[in-house]
């Protein structure tokens, strides 16, 4: 008897044993899953956003111009989010892009900065978002600034994006604190622009 009952304080041992495991693995697994899907949706405290806009124009176009369309769709989304939006090209750009025409307006109104000839707009993206507390958006690395700006590699600042139709997602996605009233007002040159299939060419250009 006293065998059964010592074989039975092991079985009731080892069974403690594999439940305390189970539930320390339960809840390593939760703490993961959890700060991910936090991490997934992060605040902009400054409600300012900086468009990498070369790398934006570019997204999916392989050879050829950029698009203005792109531009249009991110600034749309973000501005649509309450941000207050900054697009930021390098100054080449209007010579490769689909309608240079709406690239030169937004430029005039201040909504895009064209960075000087002959230097990297992606110091002036980084720059700028630093000085403003503000998140980039880009799908570049920006590897050759890390040295300069540090909080460039890894800490959720670069924001990825992707578009699709008229929309652009975004991630980690982000959300101001503080909405801005201030929008873009679009003209209809930039709306027939917007409603164009990527296979039509508005009468203008």
């Amino acid at each position: 008897m006293r065998g059964i009952a010592a074989i039975d304080n092991i079985s009731l041992i080892v069974a403690l044993v594999a439940l305390i495991l189970v539930l320390t693995l339960y809840v390593i697994l939760y703490h993961k899953l959890w700060h991910r899907t936090r991490k997934s949706r992060i605040p902009v405290h400054s409600g300012v956003v900086v468009v990498d806009g070369s790398n934006v124009a570019f997204h999916r176009v392989g050879k050829g111009k950029g698009k203005i369309r792109n531009i249009l769709i991110v600034l749309r989304s973000l501005e649509k989010k309450g941000f207050d939006v900054k697009i930021v090209v390098d100054a080449s750009l209007r010579y490769r892009i689909d309608n240079p025409n709406i690239l030169e307006k937004l430029v005039r109104e201040g909504k895009i900065i064209q960075a000087p000839p002959g230097t990297p707009a992606d110091y002036f993206i980084l720059k700028l978002a630093e000085d403003l507390n503000a998140a980039v958006i880009s799908n570049d690395m920006y590897r050759d600034w890390w040295r300069e700006f540090p909080w460039a590699r890894g800490t959720g600042k670069i924001i990825r994006y992707v578009i699709e139709g008229k929309r652009a997602y975004f991630y980690p996605d982000i959300y101001p604190t503080h909405r801005v009233k201030r929008k873009h007002k679009k003209t209809e040159e930039e709306e027939e622009y917007l409603e164009t299939s990527d296979h039509e060419l508005p009468r203008y250009m």
